[in-house]
């Protein structure tokens, strides 16, 4: 089998890599949407929804039914852990 490289936007990896410290434990919205700021705060939940999005198109084995992100209507997110994925960054970067 051919293995397939994913390249995760610097967004994308500071999401995942926040949510693997977390993992098994539900990250707000609020929360996430602090540790994705980069200086600039905003409370925008559809910028989260559209960086978890594409996150999940490129980690889940199929993105319309997430096994490794887990929403939390309302809440924010969890994530269910590395094993779940198809693909998941190489030991050292989340």
């Amino acid at each position: 089998m051919e293995e397939k490289t994913t390249h995760l936007t610097r967004t994308e990896q500071r999401l995942l890599e926040h949510l693997v410290r977390n993992e098994g434990r539900i990250v707000s919205h609020g929360e996430l949407l602090e540790a994705m700021s980069s200086g600039k705060p905003t409370k925008n939940i559809g910028y989260l929804v559209q960086w978890i999005s594409g996150l999940r198109k490129k980690i889940e084995i199929d993105p319309a039914l997430p096994t490794v992100i887990i929403t939390h209507r309302g809440v924010g997110y969890s994530f269910a852990g590395k094993e779940e994925a198809r693909w998941f960054p190489e030991e050292g970067r989340p």
